[in-house]
């Protein structure tokens, strides 16, 4: 199954390119090496592919993966005394590519992180194990769209897990079916999950050091002098949603190693880890759609299409929302595209389009409103155009285009977060019916939807070759860089609002780290930086980066605007309008989007 999850900085929609393109680069024509060696590439941007080893734990073990590497440079040079080293980031996933995220993300958020005349930065980032440009590749159709869109449609035409035990039943058979598939291709696919890239993080600080070490001068009191080298190189990361499970991953495997770590839009690591899984994901979700409809009515019908001048309430939109989804949900509506392409558009979609918006409400609430309205009055246009670009249902129409290129692939995910959950083979379709209906007693809306993230682990046939289960905790921080301890305490940010990662996941997780701190920001959607403008969170997290200290315990940021404001400064916003075009062209580039949790 493929649920379209933005878990991670994915939704750093302000970040993004406005048209959402990328330039082109074919790897194959750097060669991968032992040794740190960068290529220009991508206007600005310089690429490398690093050796590593496939099994950390078999040191007899020959082979080798290789891992696809870029860096947006400092704006000033790593000799001059304000340069402050590499940032890694992760955009979460699992599964998702670092490569074409940093290419569109990375200008923005280094302005975001650095401090002019004080500390730039250096961005890096990478296609973990398994992903985009790394190999071995996880990708169990070998880039044949045909055969995997003949297979997303095949699910698609089983309806949501919600339908039943029938469901539940069909569910599995194909997961079987996709188990076997990739596990007929080789056993590549049992040394991407966690653990492993963490491994793998650290060999990549440690290359990028001992690179930097070899010319790297600084100036001190007017000379120039060779760069002394610590005992040990420290990561500066920042990471969104799955990007905080690597983080914590990180941060509890090698303390030492700890230099800065920023986690936003938080994973409760222990349900990640433990047990059925991905319990505690769901808690805030339906509460963001209630303020949605709170919003819209008190937005009114100028900015909100849903809402109308004789409603006396939110119950006005919400309960002619609802009501559409029943109709649906009794007698799906049939939508033919313009090129032929034939669709059944359910209840089930309608509950999975408007979750997947509640990750950046001041982006998508106002378009969210328009499209609905239309597709409610009968014209669902814009409703189709908009679920394709989401990856909610397949773009046949492009299914041989350049741009259909989903970012992250259905099975890469499942490598990764069954490789570091428990093992589900041996449930039946009751145990799963079951744990189907206690997500959707987490949310009526996503509750569902969220449940074919674990149903993927069904039949999964791999078992990793590197295993952690916690504890998900790190010693107290030492800023004399004291071997085993963090240079500084680790910094956690939340929305009060997450649809995905709940405020009470981070609180979890922070208490797990000695003298961490938790910036609540005040506002909805999932992950702080991508979702709302906030002058307090953005002089927290520099402040942090360059001394490495932490506000005490939990801070309260506010932010400069909200979802239905007639201009968010410095975000991409939808027209205020309810007419013109409900989801603008670029809004959602599609890698926000991915097969990903």
């Amino acid at each position: 199954m493929r649920p379209t999850f933005i878990l991670a900085a994915l939704s750093f929609a302000f970040l993004a390119a406005a048209d959402g393109s990328t330039a082109q680069l074919d790897w194959n024509t750097i060669t991968p090496s032992r040794v740190l060696q960068y290529h220009e590439c991508y206007d600005g941007f310089k690429c490398a592919r690093l050796e590593v080893p496939l099994d950390w734990a078999n040191g007899s073990d020959n082979r080798t993966a290789v891992i696809a590497i870029a860096k947006l440079p400092a704006v000033v040079s790593d000799d001059d005394p304000t340069f402050g080293g590499s940032i890694f980031t992760n955009p979460g996933g699992p599964g998702g590519s670092g490569i074409s995220y940093i290419q569109r993300a990375a200008r923005n958020m280094q302005n975001f992180l650095d401090k002019p005349g004080r500390r730039h930065y250096e961005l890096v980032s990478w296609d973990p194990r398994g992903i985009g440009h790394t190999t071995p590749s996880s990708d169990c159709f070998h880039s044949n769209t045909v055969s995997r869109n003949a297979w997303l449609l095949e699910e698609r035409g089983n309806g949501g897990l919600e339908k039943g035990i029938d469901a539940i039943k069909h569910g599995l058979s194909m997961t079987k079916a996709l188990s076997q598939h990739c596990k007929d291709q080789g056993d590549a696919m049992a040394y991407v999950n966690t653990p492993s890239v963490a491994r793998d993080m650290v060999h990549m600080v440690d290359k990028i050091d001992e690179l930097r070490q070899k010319e790297s001068t600084i100036k001190v009191h007017g000379e120039l002098k060779k760069r002394t080298k610590d005992v040990v190189g420290r990561l500066q990361y920042i990471g969104f949603s799955y990007g905080t499970v690597l983080g914590n991953y990180f941060a509890a495997l090698y303390p030492g190693r700890v230099g800065r770590m920023v986690l936003d839009g938080v994973v409760n690591v222990d349900d990640y880890a433990h047990g059925p899984g991905w319990l505690s994901s769901l808690d805030d979700t339906d509460e963001i759609l209630e303020q949605f409809w709170q919003g819209c009515h008190e937005a009114g019908p100028s900015v909100c299409a849903l809402a109308s001048a004789s409603d006396a309430s939110a119950s006005g939109p919400k309960g002619r929302f609802w009501s559409w989804v029943a109709q649906l949900d009794d007698n799906p509506l049939p939508v033919v595209t313009s090129k032929g392409f034939m669709v059944i558009v359910t209840g089930n979609d309608i509950r999975k389009f408007v979750g997947v918006a509640l990750y950046d409400p001041i982006l998508f609430f106002k378009p969210l409103a328009n499209t609905l309205h239309q597709a409610m009055a009968g014209n669902t246009t814009s409703l189709i155009t908009s679920m394709m670009s989401f990856d909610l249902i397949p773009d046949l129409d492009n299914v041989c285009s350049a741009k259909h290129n989903p970012t992250i692939l259905p099975e890469a995910r499942s490598a990764v977060l069954c490789g570091d959950g428990d093992d589900l083979t041996h449930k039946d379709a009751a145990w799963w019916h079951k744990y189907v209906q206690q997500l959707m007693g987490k949310s009526q809306l996503f509750g569902s939807y969220w449940s074919i993230i674990r149903f993927s682990c069904s039949s999964w046939p791999f078992l990793p070759n590197l295993s952690f289960k916690g504890p998900f905790k790190s010693p107290i921080a030492v800023p004399s860089l004291a071997a085993g301890h963090p240079a500084a305490p680790l910094l956690f940010l939340s929305n009060r609002l997450d649809p995905v990662t709940p405020l009470k996941s981070a609180r979890a997780m922070a208490s797990n780290h000695p003298g961490a701190a938790l910036v609540v920001q005040e506002s909805m959607g999932h992950c702080t930086i991508s979702t709302a403008p906030s002058q307090c969170t953005k002089k927290i997290v520099a402040d942090y980066l360059e001394h490495g200290t932490v506000p005490s315990g939990e801070t309260v940021c506010g932010t400069q605007c909200g979802p239905w404001d007639e201009n968010c400064s410095g975000y991409p916003t939808a027209s205020s309008k309810s007419t013109g075009e409900p989801f603008p062209e670029g809004s959602f580039p599609s890698w926000m989007f991915p097969l990903g949790v």
